[in-house]
C-alpha cells in the first residue's frame, strides 16, 4: 500500500511539460516559412434545381468541383 503524501500547494500545481513533438527539430536546416493561402470561406446561395443540375453537369464536364467552377464563371463576369 503506497504512504500518503502531505497535499501542499506545490503537491496540487499541475506539471507542464513541452511534448517532443511541439518542439522544433534539432540540427539541419530549417523550412522556409510557406506562404500560406487563404482559407476558403463557405458561401452559400439558394437556386432552382433545373440551374443546380446543369452547374453539375457543366462542372463534371470540365473536371471541376463545383466551387472551382463556380469561382471561374464569377471571374469571368467580372472580366466583362
Amino acid at each position: 500500500m503506497p504512504k500518503p503524501t502531505v497535499l501542499t500547494p506545490d503537491a496540487l500545481a499541475p506539471v507542464t511539460t513541452t511534448p517532443p513533438a511541439a518542439t522544433t527539430p534539432r540540427g539541419g536546416a530549417r523550412k522556409p516559412a510557406a506562404v500560406p493561402s487563404p482559407k476558403p470561406v463557405p458561401l452559400q446561395v439558394r437556386l432552382p434545381r433545373a440551374e443546380v443540375r446543369a452547374i453539375k453537369i457543366a462542372a463534371a464536364e470540365r473536371e471541376q468541383t463545383i466551387s472551382d467552377f463556380m469561382l471561374a464563371c464569377f471571374h469571368a463576369y467580372m472580366q466583362k
